[in-house]
């Protein structure tokens, strides 16, 4: 028997039961994170709008002013490293190292009370596991 706050989830993939808080549940902030921490799914985010809207200032005005772009919304980044970025945006990846100090500085991390919990996993329930009571 499952005692606490709910509600509870069970995932029609794999059987996985997840609790979700209730501030969560009311302002579905939960979606996002089982999306992307317990199913693995990719999610956009702030750093996805950024190389949408760069891709879409090359397109407009160019090359320079995407970089002045990323400099106004990234102003930690050197004029090099906007530069860097933005070309290898264009040729198809951004550096790992500088998406790191753009999800950093755009993303807010995820409040733990508005996480998704898992109280019983797949491989639990393969192993024949049961919920702690």
């Amino acid at each position: 028997m499952l005692t606490g706050t709910g509600p509870y989830l069970v995932d029609r993939v794999d059987g996985g039961l997840h609790r979700i808080a209730v501030v969560s549940a009311k302002i579905g902030e939960w979606e996002d994170d089982y999306r992307a921490r317990i199913r693995g799914l990719p999610v956009r985010t702030a750093v996805d709008d950024l190389h949408d809207a760069l891709c879409g200032v090359v397109a407009k005005r160019g090359r320079i002013h995407a970089v002045r772009t990323l400099r106004q919304r990234l102003p930690v980044l050197s004029p090099a490293e906007a530069i860097e970025y933005v070309s290898a945006l264009l040729d198809g990846d951004a550096p790992a190292r500088l998406v790191a100090v753009a999800t950093k500085e755009l993303v807010e991390p995820l409040n733990p009370v508005l996480a998704v919990e898992t109280i019983l996993s797949e491989a639990a329930i393969r192993a024949g596991r049961r919920p702690e009571e």
